[in-house]
């Protein structure tokens, strides 16, 4: 990787800093069981009819409210995910890179649809924060990083240069829509979850690991 003209570093949180896998397990596992439980409910049903509920808010700002699934399932979401919060873990490689760019003085930021409570409950986890320059969630912003708008109103908060900015990202969508904004360096974490195979880009370039980079 040629850091000349790196001055920026935007990075994902889940999938690309941390592992996707413990999100997954949440989601399709831990609270279809809990809202199975609540509702009489076998875990398939439960499971079927949490599956229609996202998808239904999929790409809004819903999608990743804790507040609003806490509503929506009568059941205390935020106190769920703390209960399990020992599964939320970084990327064998992410503290290394993280540490890396902090050697090399490159601002990190983190971009994430993440909802503030979710966020606080995984950087007390796991540690990352000093790493940290600054922090945009969708929350921030009013949209998804898929929306156009968040890059825009990103770049307001952090002053970044497009042209000067490497972004990192598991969700194409999110890259696709960077690109648009004009941001020059976009990768894609190819390898989100330990526990699925990697999926490599057919449009941006991809990495199994940070060390690729380094």
């Amino acid at each position: 990787m040629d850091w000349n003209g790196i001055e920026t570093i935007l990075l994902d949180l889940d999938g690309t800093l941390l592992d996707r896998a413990f999100d997954d397990h949440f989601y399709f596992e831990v609270l279809p069981g809990r809202y199975a439980e609540a509702n009489r409910l076998c875990l398939d049903d439960a499971r079927e009819r949490l599956i229609g509920l996202y998808r239904a808010v999929e790409g809004e700002l819903d999608w990743t409210d804790l507040d609003y699934w806490t509503r929506t399932l009568n059941l205390d979401v935020t106190e769920i995910k703390s209960s399990v919060r020992h599964g939320i873990r970084p990327h064998p490689d992410t503290l290394e890179f993280l540490a890396f760019l902090r050697d090399r003085k490159v601002p990190a930021h983190l971009v994430t649809n993440a909802h503030p409570k979710s966020l606080a409950i995984k950087l007390a986890q796991t540690g990352l924060a000093p790493y940290l320059d600054r922090i945009v969630t969708a929350f921030d912003v009013g949209c998804l990083k898929l929306r156009p708008d968040y890059w825009a109103k990103s770049q307001l908060i952090l002053g970044f240069d497009p042209l000067q900015t490497l972004y990192i990202d598991d969700d194409e969508a999110a890259l696709a829509s960077a690109d648009t904004h004009g941001i020059k360096h976009l990768y894609l974490r190819s390898n989100p979850s330990s526990a699925l195979p990697s999926q490599p880009s057919r449009t941006y370039r991809s990495i199994e690991s940070f060390h690729a980079l380094m």
